[in-house]
């Protein structure tokens, strides 16, 4: 198992642990425990609050994407990374490099900046880009 130091969370992980079960989910799961045991910093953004609310919307209705997102705020191990000017300036250049979609862009864009470049994702859409490390 490879050792992690500071790691961006894609909301995938927690759409999966939170809405599926199998593999993935299995997978998800394990890395949210180990972010809680503090095997690794984790970091995430507020487009992961959006996502996941929104997607346990739509699958599991109104009162679980509450519970979702209340859930998510209170992860005292996950830290809330800023989207500023100059991530939306980096996301807009990954979009014109691997055209990328825009959220797809400012994940990977915090994650170069604040994360050494490591991203637990489940979205192979990363792989392509330089410099960028997913993990799943």
């Amino acid at each position: 198992m490879v050792r992690l130091k500071n790691v961006y969370l894609d909301s995938n992980i927690f759409i999966y642990a939170t809405l599926y079960s199998g593999e993935i989910a299995e997978k998800s799961k394990e890395y949210l425990r180990r972010a809680s045991d503090g095997e690794f910093n984790a970091y995430t953004s507020a487009l992961t609050w959006d996502e996941v609310v929104y997607v346990v919307r739509k699958v599991a209705g109104v009162e679980e994407s509450i519970k979702a997102g209340k859930i998510l705020l209170k992860m005292p191990f996950l830290e809330f990374l800023d989207v500023d000017y100059a991530i939306c300036e980096d996301s807009q250049k990954l979009v014109d490099k691997y055209k990328l979609l825009p959220r797809d862009a400012i994940h990977a864009a915090l994650a170069l900046k604040y994360c050494d470049g490591t991203i637990i994702s489940s979205d192979t859409d990363f792989d392509v880009i330089e410099g960028l490390r997913r993990f799943f």
